[in-house]
C-alpha cells in the first residue's frame, strides 16, 4: 500500500499542480468564499478521480481498449499539458462567473481532474498487483487533493510568499516533470503493445 500511495502522489501532484493553479483560483474566486469553493472543487475532483479509479478497468474492457493504448494516448495528453505548463503557463480566466458557479468547471474539471490526471488514474486502475494497491492509490489521490485544498485556502499567503515570478518558475518546473512522466507513459505503452523489454 505504501508503494502505491507514493506512486500515486508522485504521479498526480505535478499534474494537479496546486501551487501553479493559485493565480487561476484567486482570479475565479472572492476572498469571502474561497474556503467553501476550494472545499467543493477538491471534493468534486476527488469524486471524478475515484469514479475513474473504480470503474476505469471495466470501461476499457467494455470498449475493448488496451492498457497500452491508454498509456500511449495518456502520454500524449500529458505531454501537451506539460508543454503548455513549460512554455506558456495557464493564465487566469478573469472571473467572468460568480465563485459559486466555478467550483466544478473549470476548477474541479479540467483544472484539477483534467485529462492528464484521468489518464494516470485509468492507468492505476488497470495495473493491479494486489488488492492493496487500490487503497494506496486512493490514499495517494486523497493526499494530493488535501494538499491542494490547503494551498487554495491559503492562496493569498502563498502568492505573497512565493510571488508571481516564483509561481511561474514552479509551474515550469512542474511542466518539465509532467513531460518526463508523459514520456514514461508513452514508452511504456509502446513497449507493452509490441512486447518489448525496456532497460531499467
Amino acid at each position: 500500500m505504501g508503494i502505491s500511495l507514493s506512486v500515486a502522489f508522485a504521479a498526480l501532484f505535478p499534474i494537479v499542480d496546486p501551487i501553479g493553479n493559485v493565480p487561476t483560483f484567486l482570479a475565479l474566486t472572492t476572498h469571502s468564499d474561497r474556503k467553501a469553493v476550494a472545499r467543493k472543487a477538491v471534493a468534486a475532483a476527488m469524486l471524478v478521480l475515484v469514479v475513474f479509479l473504480a470503474v476505469g478497468h471495466f470501461i476499457l474492457e467494455y470498449f475493448g481498449i488496451s492498457l497500452a493504448a491508454v498509456e500511449f494516448v495518456g502520454g500524449l495528453i500529458l505531454g501537451y499539458t506539460g508543454w503548455q505548463m513549460l512554455s506558456q503557463p495557464l493564465k487566469p480566466a478573469g472571473g467572468q462567473q460568480p465563485s459559486s458557479a466555478v467550483y466544478f468547471t473549470p476548477l474541479a474539471f479540467p483544472l484539477l481532474a483534467g485529462p492528464g490526471a484521468l489518464a494516470v488514474v485509468l492507468g492505476f486502475s488497470n495495473r493491479v498487483d494486489s488488492w492493496l494497491d487500490f487503497p494506496g492509490w486512493l490514499a495517494g489521490t486523497a493526499l494530493v487533493l488535501a494538499v491542494t485544498y490547503l494551498v487554495f485556502v491559503h492562496a493569498d499567503r502563498v502568492l505573497t510568499v512565493v510571488g508571481p515570478n516564483g509561481i511561474d518558475v514552479l509551474n515550469r518546473i512542474m511542466g518539465l516533470i509532467v513531460l518526463f512522466i508523459a514520456a514514461e507513459l508513452a514508452f511504456h505503452g509502446i513497449a507493452d503493445e509490441f512486447g518489448l523489454t525496456r532497460a531499467g
